[in-house]
């Protein structure tokens, strides 16, 4: 028996997750992922598609872990 939690440094989004399709800097965007995972705050990481390459620096506003998933707000800082 476990509790399995990823620590990521990187935010992967698909589209379904929240991932938008224009990136504005300075705008919040929600995301949701499955599984729990822990999230820095107060730092800037990259933002990346299924693919893994960066399109973005982002900020996470806030993130909350409750039933299997987690949850969230990311601002954007700078778009590559």
């Amino acid at each position: 028996m476990g509790y399995k939690t990823e620590f990521d440094w990187v935010l992967v989004l698909r589209p379904e997750q929240g991932m938008p399709e224009v990136l504005e800097v300075g705008k919040e965007y929600k995301f949701s992922k499955p599984e729990e995972r822990i999230y820095p705050r107060g730092c800037e990481i990259d933002l990346s598609g299924k693919d893994w390459k960066p399109v973005a620096r982002v900020i996470i506003k806030q993130f909350t872990v409750a039933e299997n998933k987690t949850s969230g707000v990311f601002e954007v800082k700078e778009v590559l």
